[in-house]
């Protein structure tokens, strides 16, 4: 078993000044002329020339443009990240950069059947997005919302909350949320006005996905808007599968970016299940902003996909703030699952929590955790608290999490913690002495792990589909195919 757990180490020579100056990592420096077109071609990156294949002309939606503008430009300085950057030291997109991808090919075929199979019995309205683009014809339930509430394309989106598109990813979004910004074919808009309230939104991400033995994938770029006027409540489910022949073990690449700005008051709770093909490229990113006294609870489950990366941003923007995260990764065969979390507190009387649990079942997983809350010093009676549990069930399983708890103010409390281990012999032993097999006991305990944080997702038909793939899962592992054939 293989686990990290710490900060970065900053260089220092005797006698000499060490500049400290930092530079975006994911800005191209500008390069000397060359002498000719060859040198130049040599010179360029492998992640440069990704990007020159990968990046296509779309058409441009109405409510995208400056979106588009914006995401276009900045492609022209961007770099890939590599294991250089620090962001990425734990994670080789190299795999991702191999592959030719292409944007998927509009008008995928999805059945009303397969729609059937992945409902939510709660969800007040469904919203389909095949590929990036939302299907109104496979959604349900559009057309009965409550007044003052709009689900729908941006192209019927109010105004003034499709001008806030980007205002947060433009500012805190990574390299992949660039991309979706010029690649997305639309964006979803959930707008809920001042004193309204909104039932569960089941958001339905469908991707098409192309046999794994090939070297080409189809990519999508599903971008979502929330807005939520003062005194509303909100929630919001988002689910992602792979679509087609190859659903369950097929390539495709994914970019994902859902933008949350919450008002006064208001309240939300998001769900994120990423439950991708096994040879799926699936990056996400998560940004939140959050006014005076609004609350925002946040729980994810991610158990699919080959390289998985959510990057979930959020920042506290008014006093007597409320934030609850919750996160369940499960990194089987050859799977690695990457969370990069950053929490900015900035007012008084803040409250944050956050639990991470991370399961590894096999040797060639990696799981990663990078967990970033800061204090700032107007943040006075913060109380904030971060937990960090990871369970390696194999030799030479791999975890590497950074919990970092960065405090400004001096009247807070403050508490963050981090466990790396394999199940616990009196564990184990409590159900043996019950005459239950080492093999089963193994197999409820680790289940038991992450039911913690899947609970709170609370609508069973999705908690079910989650418990099912993780089975699938540890049965992959040697050690629990006994059990998961009983």
């Amino acid at each position: 078993m293989q686990a990290s757990i710490g900060g970065r180490c900053a260089p220092s020579v005797a006698g000499k000044r060490i500049s400290t100056r930092v530079q975006n990592p994911y800005v191209r420096p500008a390069s000397k002329s060359c002498r000719s077109a060859a040198v130049a071609s040599a010179q360029t990156a492998p992640e440069d020339k990704w990007l020159a294949r990968t990046v296509k002309e779309v058409p441009t939606p109405a409510g995208l443009a400056t979106l588009r503008a914006e995401s276009t430009a900045a492609l022209a300085t961007l770099r890939m990240p590599s294991t250089r950057n620090e962001d990425y030291r734990f994670t080789d997109i190299t795999p991702v950069l191999r592959t030719n991808v292409q944007p998927a090919p509009a008008g995928a075929a999805v059945s009303k059947e397969l729609v059937a199979k992945h409902a939510l019995a709660g969800a007040v309205a469904t919203v389909v997005v095949v590929d990036g683009v939302l299907r109104l014809e496979l959604s349900s339930g559009l057309d009965a919302l409550p007044g003052g509430v709009y689900v729908g394309p941006a192209s019927g989106a109010p105004p003034a909350v499709v001008e806030k598109m980007g205002s947060l990813s433009r500012s805190r979004g990574g390299p992949f949320a660039v991309l979706n910004g010029a690649l997305a074919p639309d964006c979803l808009v959930v707008s809920v006005g001042a004193g309204r309230e909104l039932g569960p939104v089941h958001v339905l991400h469908l991707a098409s996905a192309a046999p794994p033995a090939g070297d080409s994938a189809p990519a999508s770029a599903p971008r979502s808007l929330v807005h939520l006027g003062p005194l509303s409540v909100g929630e919001l489910v988002e689910e992602f599968v792979g679509l087609g022949p190859a659903a369950d073990a097929g390539r495709y690449l994914t970019l994902g970016v859902t933008e949350v700005l919450l008002e006064q008051q208001a309240q939300m709770k998001h769900s994120y299940v990423q439950r991708e093909a096994t040879g799926a490229f699936h990056f996400k990113g998560t940004l939140v902003r959050q006014a005076e006294r609004s609350q925002y609870s946040f729980v994810e489950a991610a158990v699919g996909g080959a390289i998985a990366r959510h990057d979930l941003t959020i920042q506290q923007a008014g006093p007597e703030t409320v934030t609850e995260m919750g996160h369940f990764l499960l990194c089987g065969p050859s799977q690695l699952h990457d969370l990069h979390s950053r929490l900015t507190l900035d007012h008084p009387h803040g409250t944050a929590n956050q639990l991470h649990k991370c399961i590894v079942s096999h040797a060639t997983g990696r799981g990663v955790f990078d967990g970033n809350v800061k204090v700032n010093q107007a943040a006075q009676k913060t109380d904030a608290g971060q937990l960090s549990r990871n369970l390696l069930l194999v030799p030479l399983a791999t975890v590497n999490v950074k919990p970092n708890l960065q405090i400004i103010a001096d009247d807070v409390k403050c508490t963050h913690g981090c466990a790396v281990s394999d199940l616990r012999d009196e564990e184990l032993f409590y159900f043996r002495a019950r005459g239950i097999s080492a093999e089963a006991a193994r197999q409820a305990l680790v289940s038991s792990f992450g039911a913690e944080v899947v609970q709170r997702i609370g609508h069973p038909e999705l908690v079910k589909r989650v418990r099912e793939d993780v089975g699938r899962t540890l049965a992959s592992v040697e050690l629990f195919a006994t059990a998961t054939q009983a």
